[in-house]
């Protein structure tokens, strides 16, 4: 997706199989944003996002024909460059570690309110050099630290992988799903990276662990937003 600084600039395309909850999201969605497409299935929405470029795709989970499940999985054989993906849904069953690499960048439950919705889409279209200036408010329960090889790698290198909004690594700690404040060494001598996120993701299995970004520490802010922008990775939080 290209970089925006608001909203009103996005074209956004709405997907959900209820006809009133398309009435109230577009509702909400029309008056804010540039443009507003709307589909009540993932193969209606495939339709228009092969021949229309689109910045934000909010799709629901479960849905007739194709589910956002499905949709998903289809953009990434898509050539061009995938939106930014919310999904809403009332429903749990979604392996997040796989729906974050794959592009999607929240995960909203319905019900929802209308302040909450608009908040998340802003951040999702936002340009990257806005968002994680500020630390969290709440201290951290829990911390992590992480000796790496370095950034990028292959998945199951022992190395720290960036996305768009976050990065993921292996740990012998034990995580739990929430805030955690994290700081990450080097053995290539690259400069430490280290802030605030959530834990979105963790696996007991192959230790390893998703984390969104929520703040960096300004010594290391300006090189990571730099190789994230030198890579543009797919991925919101890769899998590794």
């Amino acid at each position: 997706m290209g970089c925006l600084i608001d909203l009103r600039e996005a074209t956004i395309l709405l997907v959900d199989d209820e006809p009133d909850l398309r009435e109230i999201f577009g509702f909400w969605l029309s008056s804010i944003c540039g443009t507003l497409y709307k589909a009540s299935n993932g193969e209606e929405a495939l339709a228009v996002l092969k021949t229309t470029p689109i910045d934000l795709l909010v799709t629901d989970v479960r849905m007739p024909v194709m589910d956002g499940i499905a949709l998903v999985r289809r953009l990434t054989e898509l050539v061009k460059p995938i939106p930014s993906i919310v999904f809403v849904s009332g429903f749990g069953d979604v392996d997040q570690r796989e729906m974050y690499s794959l592009g999607v960048e929240a995960f909203l439950a319905k019900p929802l309110n209308r302040e909450d919705f608009i908040d998340v889409l802003k951040k999702a279209v936002a340009e990257r050099s806005a968002l994680w200036l500020d630390p969290v408010a709440a201290t951290s329960r829990q911390s992590l630290i992480l000796h790496a090889e370095g950034i990028g790698g292959t998945a199951g290198a022992k190395s720290i992988r960036l996305g768009r909004g976050g990065f993921s690594g292996h740990t012998e700690e034990s995580l739990i799903l929430g805030k955690v404040s994290f700081h990450c060494h080097f053995v290539s001598g690259q400069s430490e990276m280290s802030g605030q996120g959530f834990v979105r993701w963790y696996s007991r299995a192959d230790q390893a662990v998703g984390i969104e970004f929520a703040f960096l520490d300004p010594t290391c802010r300006s090189w990571v937003l730099k190789e994230i922008a030198a890579a543009n990775p797919r991925s919101f939080i890769p899998s590794c």
